[in-house]
């Protein structure tokens, strides 16, 4: 989903000095793309467990090997070419601007293809020299996807771990003809990870269960990392509803039914079913006075038609989320879980999703959110409207989120994940933490 985030021009500190955490480690990640600023879910969860991370007092190094379209120019020409951004106290984020891997990750966009130019890069050692020495430096490595291999060199005695988004293979076929010719691949580079790695951190039970079958998964612990948020960062003053629905041109009387996401396949396959709905229950929905929010770069450009309101990408998703009754989740397809639903959570939504739309989550159907059935929908919907007040809702909302807030908070999710892992340290008092600014001239 669509989540871009300014980094603040000061770096703020939000380790807390006092609290229980491990001894620092130097922690490198490794990263396909530039995460910061968020810009879908993917990016969402990678930042989340760096910046848990670096809360708990390790410092942590993000290494992305490509950037985004904007970020290059005359110096991508330029040897060692890369750009360096404090994201906050202990974490930094390094992104290279070599020419020759913004090129190729273009190619492969405009041809269509999944990263495999990049998997093989890492897997055969061609990688920048500042990486190398990254690596050299780090204690324990990250590698955040199975597109980012280990890179074969004196490091690879250093404990090097596997952060899954979701089982690869499953998305690739159920991607483009492009990207199905690649699924038979990466099942195979996924059936290898657990004799790759030191352990792997799955993002739900189901992709836990693919990795566990595995015969060099025995001894591994395959700790699970869920697609957690950061409450604090979708806290907004009491009077964003009101403005925020002004300018979308709606008021209290209107219902809000918010459903956020990226150009993922299985969002757009959930999108053109939604607008296919609006436009079979124009009477209703309008009788009903309810607007079907569709947030983020899920389409490329703001419109309207009927109920629907799409605002294309934005540079705050918060502010649109204190503006909706209830978070609405239709997918029916993909791999893993959707941070989408733990940012509907975290906002004291209510939700409305289809039961594919739930996994990787305790949520218990018809307590905790209402669900449905594509074919069903108008019928959710009218649940939603009926069965309890808008302010019933919100207590629920709340209610739900007491119950289940410790596997949504990102940073109580990380520190339950390493708690048993060696390799991450012992428990010891969290240091202050250095300042990014001494950390950066240390990278330079």
């Amino acid at each position: 989903m669509l989540k871009e985030r300014r980094i603040p021009a000061e770096v703020i500190d939000r380790t807390d000095p006092s609290s229980t955490t491990v001894a620092a480690k130097n922690i490198l990640m490794i990263s396909g793309f530039r995460i910061f600023p968020t810009g879908t879910g993917g990016h969402v969860h990678s930042a989340g467990i760096a910046r848990s991370l670096a809360r708990m007092g390790h410092r942590v190094h993000v290494y992305s090997v490509a950037a985004r379209y904007d970020d290059y120019n005359f110096r991508s020409f330029l040897p060692r070419s890369h750009r360096i951004d404090p994201i906050e106290t202990n974490l930094v984020e390094e992104t290279n601007l070599g020419l020759c891997f913004g090129l190729l990750q273009g190619l492969g966009r405009r041809l269509d293809l999944p990263r495999v130019w990049q998997h093989w890069l890492l897997r055969n050692a061609w990688v920048p020299s500042r990486l190398k020495k990254a690596l050299r430096e780090a204690d324990i490595i990250l590698s955040d996807t199975p597109w980012c291999p280990p890179v074969p060199g004196p490091w690879n005695d250093k404990p090097w771990y596997l952060v899954s988004h979701n089982l690869e293979h499953r998305l690739l076929e159920q991607g483009s003809p492009r990207h199905r010719r690649f699924s038979k691949w990466m099942l195979g580079v996924e059936l290898d990870a657990p004799a790759r790695y030191t352990d792997i951190f799955p993002c739900a039970e189901g992709d836990r269960s693919f990795f566990g079958l595995q015969e060099s998964a025995r001894h591994k612990r395959l700790p699970i990392i869920r697609c957690g948020v950061d409450p604090g960062d979708y806290q907004v003053p009491a009077s964003t509803r009101k403005k925020m629905r002004g300018e979308l041109g709606l008021n209290e009387e209107d219902t809000v039914v918010v459903f956020s996401g990226s150009r993922y396949g299985p969002n757009l396959d959930a999108l053109q079913a939604l607008r296919e709905f609006c436009r079979r229950e124009a009477g209703f929905l309008a009788q009903a006075r309810v607007r079907i929010l569709v947030l983020g770069s899920i389409v490329s450009a703001p419109f309207r038609d009927g109920a629907m309101i799409a605002t294309g990408r934005v540079a705050e998703v918060v502010p649109y989320f204190a503006a909706a009754d209830a978070g609405l989740n239709p997918i029916t397809r993909g791999s893993g879980a959707n941070v989408k639903l733990f940012e509907y959570l975290t906002m004291r939504l209510p939700v409305i999703s289809t039961l594919f739309g739930v996994r990787g989550t305790a949520l218990v159907p018809d307590v905790d959110f209402i669900a449905y059935e594509p074919a069903n929908l108008r019928t959710a919907i009218d649940r939603f409207l009926h069965d309890r007040t808008r302010e019933q809702w919100r207590v629920h909302a709340e209610q739900v989120w007491s119950r289940h807030r410790s596997s949504c908070d990102i940073g109580e999710v990380v520190k339950r994940a390493i708690a048993d892992l060696p390799d991450f340290g012992a428990p010891t008092r969290a240091p202050g933490g250095a300042r990014l600014a001494r950390a950066e001239k240390e990278l330079i």
